[in-house]
């Protein structure tokens, strides 16, 4: 029976938890957390899956194959899966035991499937190994039992009494009827689930569902007399030819083999491992420590090979792993006692047995009798294909036995299978490689379509002649090699259907050289050991029997003739051949073929593989290797052939103490083995990569990642030189003309960068013109950070004197092109080869268009990063360093890249910093905004009534605040599991002492924290220590202030600045505070609480020349500060709230002594003298910014006093009156006169409405106006006005145009303004948004003038349009004049209110 099932909700946690702290560290978050969420929606997909035993996956073939679609990107590979039982679910990653159902989501770095299957379901059957029914991956249906049944014929000729026989027919075939196969013959032998013929004696087993057992019989035992009795010879022939695989293929072909099954197949463990063979154990262990006390030869005896680390031995079946040997262990006994339940154990001791015994048997006994002379009168139809003959009558049948034997013992010797890769370094060869099955699919020559293939499909179709073409080290070699290795192994069955396997390289041959010549040459030990004659006599008696794998194969005229027959003429020999070909010279090939098998791209999953058997030693460093890998996808694919992965074992094996790990070292490391590899033709290497790299640069710039003859041919590359396929692939399917690809898209980069550092590098000028050119392509700093990202880290790990210095300007002088920064384009040609560029480009417009000042700051430490790479790579800092301090004036960096050598170095070049930024965010959760308030906002009895087709413009707030919630707890879940490490104080700048110069300014950005730890207390303590000036940002941090005490009062003098919102100080922290002496700056926001200690204090700071108050609730400020304070004469900046009650003379007097004020903010309900409030900011003559808030607003005396405000950048005065039309002509007119004005936001009222053309014309004087606002005071000819002054040459600099809630427009105003406006070349907002009361039924004529209108507009990127109702075909419009638009991927069209109630659907 089969293992019970288990309970559903059974809990799995595959993590090993003392290794997430580590693993913490490198993925940079909280693995501990990210555990507990994984395992949780494991568990919920463990609990919804199928469970019991799932008879469809017993084969270890067809669970192999459902790995096809398995994600390369894991620890875990396929053959391993699905020889400790599993198959792939197609759910996440999740694997399932066929026999106990467990289930696995992880792939562990250090442990085995096979291991984590014991660790959580040790009681399986299959583990156990009891009869469940697998069937090895490599098993074939024909069996070979040496008894016959009791009785001969006549006892089974009754069908009743064949279907007797199954009453103990195993459970885990009941998909099987045994009435139909008693029907077609079969008798049950009672041993697994295998049957034999009564009538030819054929067995038969593996018997799944959906099996014929008349077209298996037919098939494998065509000449039996009971089937050709019951089914005609046309009958019999279409069960064969409709047959899949094993063409020509009969039973009789693995009944007679000569190859002997040597190994047990129904384990749980990988059965075609190479150390199946002592011989291969034995040098396992040529490294093995020479003070260990157990001597190899009885370690190898006992099925254990060497691991390399300390004196680990593993046994090559079972996979137990033994160690801490001593003097007197006996490693049978050891291996016996520890794993009792081996194979190659029970194996060994039942060959052990002279005289089984036979009373044990039971029923078996009943039914089988073993073959003896007296009963060889019954005979069967399964006669011998090559009979034993005397030697005198057929000597090459014994010739032929003789080099069975000779090429076996070569396939099985340490030389054949160690084969090191690259030539280079003999630490990964080839059998490093054989446990790693290729990913390779099949293709008829006449169709375009490929089936994915795993190899016990591959060898069931070999027949005739077939290819297996690749690319250079794609593992066509580790591919045939593996075949004769398994095949003379007897690990095979699949295999010993060929009697003869030859493996031979074709590099090394003649074209006159014999087939026996070229054997003996490769394949056998004594020269002449076999004659031509001999041979061409086995090849023609044994035919399909043979088999030939042909290595290294060029062209047809360029190998030995007697091959060249073979293939050309194998309807005459039958013998089967696989060549080995590259794709680029396959096709000469193609006219003899049927099939091609392709070597598609090395899985990710085999190179992790391979590093952990050879590094085992070194997890952590492996960790590093796959969370790289997995934080970076796309560069998974640059392992697409073994030979990166035999790039990085030599890099790492020739430094064994080098971190890298990246593709830089792959590559790198790729082209350095090259090199050595080709070092008798250099000059000509180094001319294909030259002409490679031009053609790479030239097509990375133009987005092109195929190529044709063309391309080739005008980039001087030869595409018939064998070292161009070192770096290329060619493609012919389906094609009139080849294309060409490099071996990945990041490997084309890798060479265009070596290129473009080739051509700067020149000391010819045209070359130094083409880098430069190429070199100036680089326009944009968005795409350094997206698409040009990769490229750039090539170049910059690219050593060159010349060119250092000319990309380090480059570079650097990028950020301050501002037309670089706004005109991004996307190739979509691009993004095909890299899709997650276009998510990155997007965040980062959308960070440019949120908050322009964090992506300068990130581009510009980003691009400052890849200068000072380049210019230490190349030994160029000197040369750089004008361009570097240069660039690095007036500009915020963050802490992080103190870490930077070059301010090791060069510490001066801090003074030409504006500051360092310093984050700190905690994990208290910030408070979320309530919407119900809104509620209260929006008149009830106003709900708009509309068509069912206009539905689409509203959404009810509750749904809208729900998917609100949802995707903030999504972010905050992300935030909470980032990793927060404290900054690192070690590198750079940090190892300077003492530290002569300083930082000039420090902007401490607190968030969402109370208290910090010691470590970030000390952190704190060091910056504060290093820093001129000190600047604190404090939100939702309460409590912060007084956990850094320490840190504070050491540098309390250095504080310039202090930002407080959305927290209370307690009294401690206030007083904390009132002991800054240099505090210029203060801001208090977001709290209903007064700051009881310092508002009342304030003249304690006495070099405070910032103040801004927006606090809660009905506060005066001004009613507590002392009266010393309004006689300061150094206020520059004061945003301020007062309120009706208080006298309002403290804040005249501030102003009046305040000649240096540049920004006022004012808010107030009430204002008893707003004249003299003028009076005092006419004389403050550098006031740039002007905000007047609330109701205490006087049109008549701020018009008097505006024309003397001439250095106003910034007017707003949302929401003021001018009821007055004298007032407000004489507004419009003495705007005209305030040239500096940048941003004007009008204020409301039926006197601005009357003059609002006037305004408008007026506007044409403002050249330097970027913000334009219009609330509730537009009409038809005024909103057209706009239009014509846009027309006539006004609003060049427009950015944000708001013309919202102006209902007095109709929609033909509105259509007449669309069709004129043009000529606004900067606009990017424009916002026509209504009330929802006042909606407009857009008209098809409106609609398309506004899709014309913005086609006009280039650079917009938001169109607010609240209120329009639009229907589908609108809707339909507007988007395919998105998909026209500059902007198209950024313009965001808002149309959608969001209320606390629905409208009125109008039926």
């Amino acid at each position: 029976m089969a293992t019970q099932q288990k309970a559903s909700d059974e809990r799995i946690s595959q993590f090993d938890h003392n290794l997430l702290p580590e693993l913490s560290a490198l993925l940079g978050l909280d693995a501990v957390q990210l555990a507990k969420e994984l395992e949780e929606e494991e568990q919920k997909e463990r609990a919804k899956m199928q469970k019991g035993y799932n008879s469809q996956m017993r084969s270890e073939a067809k669970r192999l194959k459902t790995f096809v679609t398995y994600e390369p990107y894991s620890s875990w590979i396929p053959q391993e899966m699905a020889a400790a039982g599993f198959y792939f679910t197609g759910v996440k990653s999740g694997i399932q035991c066929f026999c106990c159902s467990l289930i696995l989501f992880g792939a562990g770095l250090t442990r085995l499937p096979i291991e984590d299957h014991k660790r959580f379901h040790p009681d399986c059957g299959f583990l156990l190994n009891k009869d469940v029914g697998n069937i090895a991956k490599y098993d074939i249906r024909v069996k070979n039992l040496k008894s016959r049944l009791r009785g001969g014929k006549m006892r089974y000729q009754e069908e009743e009494a064949r279907l007797a026989s199954f009453r103990n027919w195993p459970f885990y075939v009941q998909g099987i009827s045994p009435c139909v196969l008693s029907e077609a013959g079969f008798v049950f032998t009672g041993k697994q689930d295998t049957v034999q013929c009564f009538s030819c004696g054929g067995c038969l087993g593996n018997w799944e569902e959906g099996d014929d057992p008349w077209k298996e019989h037919a098939k494998w035992f065509p000449k039996c007399e009971f089937l050709r009795s019951k089914k005609s010879s046309e009958e019999i022939t279409q069960y064969i030819q409709s047959y899949k695989g094993f063409v020509d293929i009969t039973g009789e072909h693995f009944v007679n083999s000569w190859v002997q099954r040597e190994l047990p197949m129904a384990s749980a463990y990988c059965n075609d491992s190479i150390f199946a063979y002592e011989e291969l154990r034995l040098d396992s262990f040529k490294d093995w420590p020479r003070e260990s006390a157990v001597g190899v030869a009885a370690l190898a005896k006992a099925g254990l090979f060497y691991t390399g680390i300390k004196d680990i031995v593993q046994c090559f079946s079972c996979g137990g792993c033994l160690e801490k040997w001593q003097e007197g262990d006996d490693p049978l006994d050891d291996h016996t006692r520890c794993f009792p339940n081996c194979p190659f154990l029970q194996n060994m001791k039942s060959s052990a047995e002279v005289t089984p015994d036979l009373q044990s048997r039971g029923e078996l006994c009943e039914l089988l009798e073993t073959t003896s002379e007296s009963n060889l009168e019954d005979s069967i139809a399964v006669g011998p294909i090559v009979p034993e003959m005397a030697q005198g009558e057929a000597q090459w049948f014994q010739e032929a036995k003789n080099l069975n034997e000779q090429l076996r013992a070569a396939y099985t010797s340490a030389s054949f299978r160690h084969m090191s890769l690259l030539d280079i370094s003999s630490d990964l060869a080839t059998d490093h490689l054989l446990g790693c099955d290729l990913s390779i699919a099949s293709k008829h020559i006449s169709k375009p379509v490929q089936e994915p293939l795993v190899l016990p499909e591959v060898f069931g179709n070999l027949n005739s002649v077939m290819c297996v073409e690749g690319e250079a080290g794609s593992g066509k070699t580790v591919l045939l090699k593996k075949i004769a290795f398994l095949w003379a192994s007897g690990c095979c069955p699949l295999l010993n259907r060929f009697q003869l396997v030859f493996y031979l390289s074709l590099s090394s041959t003649r074209p006159d050289e014999g087939l026996a010549s070229i054997i003996c040459d490769q394949l056998l030990e004594k020269e002449g050991s076999v004659t031509e004659m001999c041979v061409r006599n086995i090849i023609q008696q044994l035919k399909n029997q043979v088999l030939f794998l042909l290595d290294d194969y060029k062209e047809i005229c360029s190998i030995p003739q007697v091959i060249g027959k073979l293939i050309q003429k194998n309807h005459l020999s039958r013998t089967c051949l696989l060549i080995a070909v590259r794709t680029n010279r396959a096709r000469d090939i193609r006219r003899y073929l049927e099939t091609i098998l392709e070597i598609k791209a090395f899985p990710f999953y085999n190179t992790v593989c391979i590093l952990r058997k050879l590094f085992s030693h070194n997890m952590t460093r492996l960790r590093k290797f796959m969370v790289y890998f997995g934080k970076n996808q796309s560069l998974q694919k640059i392992q697409k052939t073994p030979l990166f992965v035999a790039a990085i074992c030599a890099h790492w094996f020739q430094y064994p103490f080098d971190p890298s790990f990246d593709d830089v070292a792959v590559f790198k490391s790729y082209m350095e083995r090259l090199s050595l590899r080709n070092k008798a033709t250099a000059e000509i290497l180094k001319a294909t990569v030259s002409s490679c790299g031009e053609l790479a640069l030239k097509g990375f710039f133009s987005c092109c990642f195929e190529f044709n003859d063309d391309d080739l041919a005008e980039a001087g590359v030869d595409e018939d030189e064998d070292l161009t396929m070192c770096l290329m692939s060619k493609f012919t399917a389906q094609r009139l003309r080849p294309f060409y690809r490099f071996l990945s898209p990041a490997f084309q980069e890798f060479l265009a960068g070596m290129r473009l550092i080739e051509l700067l590098d020149s000391d010819r000028q045209e070359h130094q013109d083409l880098g430069l050119y190429h070199l100036k392509q680089i326009n944009s700093p968005m795409m350094t950070v997206s698409a040009y990202n990769n490229f750039l880290n090539y170049v910059s790990s690219l050593p060159s004197t010349k060119a250092g210095p000319k990309i380090v300007s480059h570079l650097l002088h990028l950020v301050d092109n501002k037309e670089s920064l706004e005109n991004i384009s996307e190739n979509d040609d691009y993004l095909k080869h890299q899709p997650e560029i276009s998510l990155q480009m997007q965040l980062l417009r959308g960070l440019w268009q949120i908050c322009p000042q964090a992506y300068f700051s990130m581009v510009s430490e980003h691009l400052l990063v890849l200068a000072l790479k380049t210019a230490y790579q190349s030994n160029t800092v000197a040369a750089c360093s004008p361009f570097v301090l240069q660039f690095l004036q007036g500009r915020t960096l963050t802490l992080g890249a103190l870490n930077l050598q070059y301010f090791f170095d060069h510490p001066e070049s801090l003074s030409l910093l504006r500051s360092i930024h310093f984050p700190i965010r905690g994990n208290k959760t910030s408070p979320r905004a309530h919407f119900s308030v809104l509620e209260t906002c929006f008149d009830k009895s106003q709900v708009p009534t509309i068509d069912q087709d206009y539905a689409s413009a509203f959404e009810p707030m509750n749904e809208w605040e729900r998917n609100l919630a949802e995707k903030e707890d999504n972010v905050k879940s992300y935030m909470d599991m980032q990793r927060r490490a404290s900054p690192d104080l070690s590198t750079g700048y940090w190892k300077l002492s003492p530290k002569q110069y300083k930082i000039p300014c420090l902007e401490v950005d607190v968030n969402d924290i109370d208290v910090v730890g010691q470590d970030m207390l000390e952190i704190l303590m060091t910056v504060f220590s290093a820093s001129q000036r000190i600047e604190l940002h404090l939100n939702h941090s309460r409590g912060f202030i007084e956990s850094i005490r320490p840190a504070l009062e050491l540098s309390k003098a250095s504080v310039t600045k202090c930002s407080i919102s959305k927290l209370e100080l307690s009294a401690a922290e206030q007083e904390l505070l009132l002991t800054l002496p240099s505090l210029e700056s203060l801001e208090v926001s977001g709290t209903i609480q007064s700051q009881d200690q310092i508002f009342p204090n304030l003249d304690k700071f006495l070099c405070l020349k910032e103040l801004s108050v927006d606090l809660e609730g009905n506060i005066n400020v001004f009613s507590v500060i002392p009266e010393e304070f309004p006689n300061f004469h150094h206020m520059e900046k004061l945003l301020i709230q007062i309120s009706a009650e208080y006298d309002p003379s403290k804040l005249v007097k501030l102003i009046q002594n305040s000649p240096n004020l540049h920004v006022f903010h004012l808010k107030c309900n009430f204002f008893s003298d707003f004249g003299s409030l003028m009076t005092m900011l006419v004389s403050c003559k550098k006031l740039t910014e002007i905000k007047f808030s609330d109701s205490f607003f006087q049109a008549v005396p701020f018009v008097a006093s505006l024309p003397n405000f001439i250095s106003l950048k910034i007017l707003n005065l949302e929401g003021q009156q001018f009821p007055d039309e004298e007032t407000s002509e004489k507004f419009a007119y003495i705007l005209g006169s305030l040239s500096n004005l940048e941003e004007l936001i009008l204020p409301t009222g039926d006197g601005i409405y009357r003059v609002a053309k006037l305004i408008i014309q007026q506007c044409q004087q403002l050249h330097c106006l970027r913000v334009l606002s219009f609330f509730k005071t537009l009409n038809d000819d005024s909103v057209v006005e706009i239009a014509k002054v846009a027309i006539s040459g006004g609003f060049q600099k427009l950015e944000n145009l708001k013309l919202s809630i102006n209902h007095k427009i109709t929609e033909e105003g509105y259509r007449n303004f669309f069709q004129a406006l043009d000529n606004m070349p900067n606009l990017q907002e424009l916002d026509i948004s209504r009330h929802f009361t006042e909606c407009i039924k857009a008209q098809a004529t409106t609609v398309k003038s506004l899709s014309q209108c913005v086609l006009r507009l280039p650079r917009l990127i938001r169109l607010n349009m609240l209120s329009w109702l639009l229907d589908a075909d609108d809707i339909a419009l507007l988007n395919v004049m998105k998909e026209r638009h500059p902007q198209s991927k950024y313009l965001t069209i808002l149309q959608k209110w969001i209320l606390p109630f629905s409208p009125i659907i109008q039926k």
